[in-house]
C-alpha cells in the first residue's frame, strides 16, 4: 500500500535527520495535545449514545445508561491519553509525508431507529487510485499487534473477538460519510512498527449487518425500562489428565467479563487469584466466579 510506505519512508528519513517541519505544524500537534489532555483529565461523565461505543457488549452501555459507576484500573488513564496522542502524532507524520488526507477529526452524524447518533472518525484518506476511504487509528499491545491486526489477524480476526465495537464504528463512519471503511491504521505500543490493515472492498453485505445490529441496540438503549439481565455466565475450570478433561470445582468469569469496568456489579462475589491449572512459572492471575480449590 502506496500510503504506508509514504509513511515509512518518511519516518526512515527523519532518523536519519534528512526532513524538517515547519512551526505551525509543530503548534497544531501541540493542540492536539492540550485537548487530550483537557479531553481526559476533565472528563464530564454524560451518557450518550455514540459510534464510538454503539458495537461494545449492550450490557456495558446499559449500565452506564443506569448512571452506574464503571470502576476503571488507575492505568487507564495512561491507555486513554496514549492512544489520543498516538493518534496526534500519527496524524502529523501523515501530514508531513505527503499522504493525501482528506478530513481528520470529522464530526458525523447518522439517524439511526429514529435517534441522531453523533460520532467524530479520526481520518478521510484518499488513496493513489483517487478513492476516499475512512481510516480509524489505533494503538495496539505487542501481541494484538501481532495476531489480532497483522499475521493471521486482519478484519475477519477482529470481527471474530471485537469487545470494543471497531467494526461496527468503522461501518457507521462509513456510511455516515457515504465512504467505504478502509479499515486500521495501527501503531505497535512497544515496537512502534505501523500497519494498515485494510477491511475488505466487498463489504456491503457486513455494513448492512452492522447497521441492522446498530437499530436493535439503539432501540434497547432508548426503552424507558430496559430490563438488565446478567448475558454471560461463568464456565467451569477444567484441566487435562491423559487426554481426559477434569473439573477443578472452580469457575471462571468469561474473558469478556474479566475486562469489564462493571465487573464488580455482576459479579460481585468474584476473585482474582493465581490461575490454579498454570504450570507456568510467572502463574498468571485470573477472575473467579467460584474459588473451591486454590492448587491441584
Amino acid at each position: 500500500m502506496l500510503n504506508l510506505l509514504k509513511i515509512q519512508d518518511y519516518m526512515q528519513r527523519a532518523t536519519r535527520g534528512e526532513v524538517t517541519i515547519s512551526p505551525s505544524a509543530i503548534m497544531d500537534f501541540a493542540k492536539e495535545c492540550e485537548e487530550s489532555v483537557e479531553k481526559q483529565l476533565n472528563k464530564k461523565r454524560k451518557f450518550s449514545i455514540r459510534m464510538s461505543g454503539l458495537g461494545r457488549p449492550l450490557c456495558q452501555q446499559l449500565l452506564d445508561r443506569q448512571g452506574i459507576q464503571e470502576d476503571m484500573d488507575y492505568n487507564a488513564l495512561f491507555r486513554f491519553l496514549f492512544g489520543d496522542l498516538v493518534e496526534s502524532v500519527m496524524v502529523l507524520i501523515m501530514e508531513q509525508a505527503e499522504v493525501d488526507i482528506v478530513a481528520k477529526q470529522k464530526p458525523v452524524k447518522l439517524t439511526i431507529a429514529g435517534h441522531e447518533v453523533t460520532g467524530t472518525l479520526d481520518l478521510i484518506l484518499r488513496d493513489e487510485m483517487g478513492i476516499e476511504k475512512v481510516w480509524d487509528v489505533k494503538s495496539a499491545s505487542e501481541w494484538a499487534f501481532k495476531f489480532k491486526y497483522t499475521g493471521f489477524g486482519g478484519y475477519d480476526k477482529i470481527k471474530e473477538d471485537d469487545p470494543f465495537g471497531y467494526v461496527m464504528q468503522g461501518h457507521l463512519y462509513g456510511e455516515a460519510t457515504g465512504l467505504p471503511f478502509g479499515g486500521w491504521i495501527v501503531v505497535n505500543k512497544s515496537s512502534g512498527e505501523l500497519a494498515m490493515v485494510e477491511a475488505p472492498d466487498w463489504q456491503t453485505e457486513d455494513r448492512k449487518e452492522y447497521l441492522k445490529d446498530a437499530e436493535r441496540r439503539v432501540k434497547r438503549l432508548l426503552d424507558p425500562d430496559p430490563k438488565f439481565v446478567k448475558p454471560f455466565k461463568s464456565e467451569f475450570e477444567t484441566y487435562k489428565v491423559k487426554g481426559e478433561v477434569i473439573r477443578t470445582g472452580n469457575k471462571t468469569l468469561p474473558k469478556i467479563c474479566s475486562m469489564c469496568g462493571y465487573r464488580s456489579h455482576c459479579w460481585s462475589k468474584s476473585q482474582l487469584h493465581d490461575k490454579v491449572t498454570s504450570k507456568a512459572k510467572a502463574t498468571p492471575k485470573i477472575w473467579y466466579d467460584v474459588l473451591k480449590k486454590k492448587a491441584l
